[in-house]
């Protein structure tokens, strides 16, 4: 119950408390005072007509007696009238009354006046006496009417009253009101001051404290994202490019080797030759320029692999990172790469550039990467032909035919479990398994091949599909969050979709939720901003995954339920003065905005103990448990 209608409960018993109280104090006292008026005029009449029938009975004139009371008798003011003497009486009694008073009023009401009674003499001698009994019934219908006209007056003035109140209880509670918008808007990631101060001191007091606390959680949030920003630049971004650095990239490449969703990928590294030349002959200043114009071109040339990352390694060495891509897929983009950077490179006074590719898959180790680079490039700069010529191309056709493969039946679902801090399921993961005609592929290579031929959002909508069959076959009373591409995110038929799913699976007890990758938060603001809105109104709580300081900024214009954070703050926590100052920042800025964090990837347990150490909200990883086939869920969710 809000705090409103309690105080409105309480005004309106307090006003019919009041209401009822008065109108029966006015009966009761209108009941008294006609008592009263009523035996006074009985006794007045009694006096009267006693004086007036003296002389007549004195002569013992009986008959004008009787013509004398039953002139006063008819009109009707009394119940009965008695004249008793000694040898004679006259008694009159009214039968009935030509109006009277509902049943319920006169059992209210009782209006009883008491007999009175007068001598009457001759002389010194009694010769009758008179009671008179007034009829109480014409005050009674009297009392009836003023007492309904005053009920009606007092409800329209109890109305008024409680609307008035009712007005006022809203005009002073509206400093409630905007603290409670203020609160929620900080759970929604957005400050709201309240510019107008309320005249009602503890309410004034309330504001001031929450502008106070919302300035204060705003330099919070802003203050963490600045410091983040600046040790990620002291640590993991190349000055001059705005690349990340060799750590950095090694360390991606280590996650990737590690991460059993990525089955398969290709680490491309880039050789400029001739920059000693160029420095010799026009300075070092002439590096810079080129650097950045080398950097714009490869990432153009890259930015048809969404999932790709760019690394400058070293003074004349850039790194690629494509998970999911085949090596004869990426073959035809690496030639064309290289004639591109040649022609630069020679336009600016430098020899040429060498790319070298390899592929690598689960379970290797970063050393054996980069050893097989190095020696390819040594092998090209003898002027050697690479290993990977004997790799064959592939068309597009070739590409578009292995994807209809793998879309041509339901993927197989799993569902990977992330837990809070008391080990209790904050929601599941569901986690595709994709068949391509022989073995099952992870998603990894099926996304990416489906970005490239752009058929992202087919992907996401057989998956969809898929898990609201098996929901609908074995509904699961748990949050299961699935992970979406960045074209699906901008797909109004998807977006449809989804929305209808979400509303699905609520009547079949479960909660559908997404996970959205940082990358389309930074490079599509808007449309993501418009997606996540949508998704908070049906209910469906959207998770930004794979988040780093850059993607943590915009928690400011993006109300998401949580974020998880990118795998490498897990398996590289224990890196000296790098991910382990940057993680309770960044645990601290997403708490600022009263966003859940989790991490993923955790594989040790005395990380986990340590990201508990760091406040970390919830953990996802082969430290807990592992992915389980969606229909092996625990029967406590079901």
């Amino acid at each position: 119950m809000t705090l409103f209608r309690l105080l409105l409960i309480c005004l309106i018993l307090l006003v019919a408390s009041l209401t009822a109280t008065t109108l029966l104090l006015f009966v009761r006292g209108s009941q008294a005072y006609l008592v009263e008026q009523l035996a006074s005029h009985g006794q007045d009449t009694a006096t009267s007509f006693g004086l007036s029938l003296s002389p007549v009975l004195a002569k013992g004139d009986w008959v004008l007696a009787e013509s004398m009371v039953d002139a006063i008798f008819d009109r009707g003011d009394y119940a009965s009238l008695e004249l008793v003497g000694r040898d004679n009486r006259l008694a009159r009694q009214i039968t009935a009354s030509p109006e009277t008073a509902p049943d319920w009023f006169r059992q209210w009401i009782d209006l009883k006046v008491p007999i009175r009674e007068t001598e009457i003499n001759a002389g010194w001698q009694l010769v009758a006496t008179l009671r008179v009994e007034v009829n109480p019934e014409p005050a009674l219908v009297h009392l009836y009417r003023i007492s309904l006209n005053a009920l009606l007056v007092a409800l329209v003035v109890a109305a008024v009253a409680i609307s008035t109140g009712a007005w006022g209880l809203r005009w002073i509670l509206a400093p409630l009101k905007s603290a409670q918008a203020q609160a929620e808007a900080l759970r929604r990631r957005s400050f709201l001051r309240q510019q107008k101060l309320p005249w009602v001191l503890e309410l004034k007091a309330l504001t001031l404290t929450m502008n106070r606390m919302v300035e204060n959680s705003e330099l919070q949030y802003r203050q963490q994202c600045k410091r983040m920003r600046q040790l990620q630049q002291n640590c993991f971004i190349d000055g001059e490019t705005g690349l990340g650095n060799g750590i950095r990239g090694r360390d991606r490449l280590d996650n990737l080797l590690k991460d059993r969703e990525v089955e398969q990928g290709v680490v491309v590294q880039v050789h400029l030759s001739g920059l000693e030349g160029l420095e010799r002959s026009r300075g070092v200043a002439a590096q810079q320029p080129l650097m950045v114009g080398i950097t714009e071109l490869l990432r153009q040339q890259l930015a048809r692999f969404p999932l790709g990352r760019l690394y400058r390694m070293g003074q004349a060495d850039f790194w690629a990172l494509l998970p999911g891509i085949e090596l004869q897929d990426w073959l035809p983009q690496g030639a064309e790469l290289e004639q591109s950077l040649c022609q630069r490179l020679q336009q600016a006074g430098a020899t040429r550039a060498m790319v070298a590719s390899e592929a690598f898959v689960f379970g290797g180790e970063v050393a054996e990467v980069e050893q097989r680079l190095h020696q390819q490039l040594q092998r090209l700069l003898a002027g050697e032909p690479g290993p990977v010529t004997t790799v064959v191309p592939s068309d597009q056709a070739a590409q578009s035919q292995r994807l209809d493969a793998m879309l041509a039946h339901p993927p197989r679902l799993m569902a990977h479990q992330v837990i809070d801090r008391e080990a209790r399921t904050l929601y599941y993961e569901v986690l595709t398994r994709f068949h391509d005609g022989k073995q099952w592929r992870t998603p990894g290579a099926v996304v990416v091949l489906a970005q490239r031929l752009e058929r992202q959002v087919e992907v996401d909508l057989l998956v969809l599909e898929t898990l609201l069959s098996q929901l609908r076959e074995a509904p699961v009373a748990q949050t299961l969050a699935l992970n979406l591409t960045t074209a699906s995110l901008l797909s109004q038929h998807f977006i449809s979709r989804l929305r209808e799913a979400g509303r699905e699976a609520a009547t079949l007890g479960a909660v559908l939720a997404v996970e959205i990758p940082e990358q389309a938060a930074l490079e599509y603001r808007d449309g993501c901003r418009h997606f996540v809105t949508l998704m908070q109104q049906e209910g469906i709580p959207v998770w930004l995954d794979h988040v780093t300081p850059a993607g943590l900024a915009e928690l400011e214009s993006l109300p998401v339920e949580g974020i998880k954070l990118d795998p490498a703050y897990s398996r590289h926590m224990n890196q000296e003065g790098s991910y382990e100052s940057l993680l309770p920042l960044m645990v601290t800025a997403a708490h600022a905005r009263s966003v859940l964090v989790v991490a993923e990837q955790v594989e040790e347990h005395s990380v986990a103990e340590r990201l508990h150490d760091f406040q970390v909200d919830g953990l996802q990883g082969f430290a807990f448990s592992g992915p389980v086939a969606f229909s092996e869920l625990p029967t406590g969710d079901r």
